[in-house]
């Protein structure tokens, strides 16, 4: 039944373009152009004009681009926050603005769709997409403020995205089935993990202001703690920066205060409604090492001793690089410098 075929193309196209709207929008409009599928929603048939076609070619060579600099892929996914479920939208009405209205009333009496069922699609395809669009801005994100090979796995995780969005894109023509339970699937996946990699995202975007602000005004005095992080530490604060750590449970994608308090590290944090402490003794830190990219500062610590052993790391925006360096100049005092 039409109505039924063009239901199923919305949920993996707007899954798919949620990720990279422009290289959806090639693999359809080329797909249908060059008779690689047979059958498609008629709506869909503007996708294989050429001016179309030139416009999604050129806009996807231009995100290709963009996506393999480290925060520049960043800068563009904050871009086409609105972009990307816009076109989801619009693919979805696309899919069902050729239907005919006879057959829609036909499809409800038999199978109970909703003679408005193009909002209904329109709605689902904005949050499919919205929700795969923030899945990739904060995998994103995570990657680019992770230790080591930034630029390696940045190119990795751009190509892994196109590959499986040109699959996705082709299978919702070829094999709607297939593709709605690959989509299915992926959906799941990234509704678990969206808002821990939104934290990354909301980091990003408060790393680019705090950019732009310490070149004028950076924080070079230690960080007042709020009262209910203060009561759990051991000691008094002789250091305190907001930040937020990596590479370590339970405090992983966690905002809080990285402290020097006492004879230890410790870092403040908020889970399941209460302020919680993680800390190290700095008798057992090993390096540390201070990465500068260009909106973040990684501060890694390689410790080992009765705690274990093992790396955590913490992030901070720029404008803090003078408060980091002091942590620095502590940790590596009378230890090996990296």
């Amino acid at each position: 039944m039409v109505v039924l075929a063009s239901l199923r193309t919305i949920l993996p196209l707007a899954l798919a373009a949620g990720i990279n709207l422009y290289l959806t929008v090639l693999v359809v409009g080329m797909s249908i152009r060059f008779g690689w599928v047979s059958t498609y929603p008629p709506g869909l048939q503007v996708l294989a004009s050429l001016p179309v076609l030139v416009v999604a070619g050129v806009l996807y060579v231009v995100e290709f681009v963009a996506d393999k600099v480290p925060f520049v892929d960043t800068l563009w996914d904050l871009l086409h926050t609105v972009i990307r479920p816009a076109g989801a939208i619009l693919l979805a009405t696309s899919s069902l603005s050729a239907l005919d209205p006879e057959l829609v009333g036909a499809a409800a009496a038999l199978v109970g769709v909703n003679p408005g069922v193009q909002i209904v699609g329109a709605l689902v395809a904005c949050v499919v997409a919205l929700i795969s669009h923030s899945s990739k801005a904060g995998t994103r994100t995570a990657v680019n403020v992770s230790g080591g090979g930034l630029t390696f796995a940045g190119v990795a995780l751009s190509l892994a995205e196109d590959l499986a969005v040109a699959l996705i894109a082709f299978l919702a023509l070829r094999f709607p089935l297939a593709a709605n339970i690959i989509a299915g699937v992926l959906l799941a996946v990234m509704v678990v993990v969206v808002p821990q990699l939104l934290r990354w995202a909301w980091f990003t975007l408060r790393a680019l202001v705090a950019r732009l602000r310490g070149l004028l005004s950076p924080i070079r005095q230690s960080e007042p703690l709020p009262p209910e992080h203060a009561a759990l530490l051991p000691a008094p604060p002789a250091l305190a920066a907001y930040g937020q750590a990596q590479g370590d449970e339970p405090i992983r994608g966690r905002d809080g205060y990285l402290v020097l308090a006492g004879d230890r590290l410790a870092f403040t944090y908020r889970r399941r409604f209460r302020e919680q402490l993680w800390s190290l003794p700095l008798a057992e830190v090993r390096h540390a090492t201070l990465r500068r990219g260009v909106l973040l500062l990684v501060l890694e610590v390689t410790y080992s001793g009765t705690t274990g052993k093992g790396a955590v790391r913490f992030a901070f925006t720029a404008d803090r690089a003078p408060l980091v360096e002091q942590f620095v100049a502590a940790l590596t005092r009378d230890r090996v410098v990296v």
